[in-house]
């Protein structure tokens, strides 16, 4: 009767998003066992509501970006490679740029500094488990929307991911404004 009363539940929800905006850009903070467990069950999901892109970073030995399409979705995984490290290293090849004499420093803008990141588009919404801030992406993830969930990825289920979306069409994007 449980599973019974939830399924209903899950299905309301879903049609009250199918009616209103729907982020397409989802970065996760996430550990090895949501990569290893989760993230097949939660790009199904992501595909199901039409998000184009998840972001999908963890901790890790290597520093590593990954690239991919997966059916629909480009996904993106980042292991231990921070955003701070990014920046630096898009200053560092903005920096070889003046040095050649391709760009006078004065000119440099936004859009010069984003040539160099390693991911381009900026999340809608950022879900992270825990409440610390995520250091991931910090250029891209100025504007995004934080979510915070409060179990852990092993225990993220479908109507978790649906409490996200609503959360994410409740709040009124102001983009700094």
């Amino acid at each position: 009767m449980i599973e019974f009363i939830k399924k209903i539940y899950e299905r309301r929800l879903e049609r009250e998003l199918l009616s209103g905006k729907i982020p397409k850009h989802i970065m996760i903070v996430a550990d090895n066992d949501f990569i290893e467990n989760g993230l097949k069950k939660f790009l199904s999901w992501c595909e199901r509501f039409g998000i184009r892109e998840v972001t999908v970073c963890f901790k890790g030995k290597e520093k590593r970006i990954e690239s991919k399409k997966e059916g629909n979705i480009t996904l993106n995984l980042i292991e231990g490679y921070g955003g701070k490290d990014e920046i630096t290293d898009a200053v560092k090849e903005l920096a070889k740029l003046v040095k050649s004499g391709e760009i006078d420093p004065n000119d440099v803008k936004e859009c010069d500094v984003e040539r160099f990141l390693k991911i381009k588009s900026s999340p809608d919404l950022i879900v992270k488990a825990g409440e610390e801030i995520p250091e991931f992406l910090i250029w891209q993830s100025i504007y995004s929307e934080l979510y915070f969930v409060d179990i852990d990825w092993r225990s993220f289920r479908y109507v978790d991911f649906l409490r996200c979306l609503r959360e994410f069409q409740r709040r009124e994007r102001r983009y700094g404004r």
